[in-house]
C-alpha cells in the first residue's frame, strides 16, 4: 500500500481530466492501470462504493452525452478501459482519464497550480480542504443549485456518488468539459 503522505496517481501520466479523491481503492498485487481487467478488479475488491465513482467518471468522461441512449451503452464501454490510455480510433469517443488520492496529511496544503491543458475535477470537501481549495476565487457557477465552481480549468464539484453528484449534474459537467477546448502543449 502506497505512503499516507504521498499522493498516489492512477492511470496514464497525462490526461484530459484528472479527478482528485480523498481514499484510495484497494489494489490487486502487480495491478497495472493498462490491464484490461483494470477497473473490473477494483470494482471486485472496492464493492459497490467504487463502482459507482468509476462510473460517474466513465459518464463524465464520455464525450457524447448517452446517459439513457441505448441503455447507456458508451459510458459502460468507457468505464472498462477508464484509466487506460487513449487510443486515436477512441479519443473520438471519451476523454483520457486520471485519479490522483490526495492523502489527509497532503503536502499539497497550499493551493496548487493547475496545468490549464487538462480538466482538474477536485471531489468532496474532504479532497478541496486537503488541497486548501475551500473556495475559488473569482469562481464562475457552472450549475444552477450552485454545487460545482469553476475557476478556468478547475472544477470544485461535490463527491462521486449519486446523493451529491445526480445524473442531471454529471451530464452538466460532461458539457461543460466536451465544449471547451483546452490550450495544446
Amino acid at each position: 500500500m502506497p505512503s499516507q503522505t504521498t499522493t498516489l496517481t492512477l492511470g496514464p501520466s497525462k490526461a484530459e481530466i484528472i479527478f482528485y479523491l480523498p481514499t484510495p481503492p484497494l489494489l490487486p498485487p502487480n495491478w497495472q492501470h493498462n490491464q484490461a481487467n483494470a477497473i473490473t478488479d477494483i470494482i471486485a475488491l472496492n464493492g459497490n462504493h467504487w463502482r459507482k465513482i468509476v462510473t460517474i467518471m466513465a459518464k463524465i468522461c464520455c464525450r457524447h452525452s448517452d446517459l439513457n441512449a441505448n441503455n447507456g451503452a458508451a459510458w459502460k464501454q468507457i468505464r472498462q478501459r477508464l484509466l487506460q490510455d487513449v487510443s486515436p480510433q477512441s479519443s473520438a469517443h471519451r476523454l483520457s482519464c486520471q485519479i490522483q488520492i490526495i492523502p489527509s496529511h497532503s503536502s499539497h496544503a497550499t493551493k496548487q497550480l493547475f496545468n490549464p491543458q487538462c480538466w482538474h475535477l477536485v471531489c468532496g470537501k474532504e479532497t478541496q480542504q486537503r488541497l486548501g481549495m475551500h473556495t475559488i476565487e473569482h469562481p464562475q457557477t457552472v450549475d444552477p443549485n450552485n454545487k460545482i465552481q469553476r475557476q478556468q480549468t478547475c472544477l470544485l464539484t461535490p463527491y462521486l456518488d449519486y446523493r451529491q453528484y445526480a445524473n442531471a449534474l454529471i451530464e452538466t459537467t460532461r458539457q461543460l468539459i466536451a465544449s471547451e477546448d483546452l490550450p495544446e502543449d
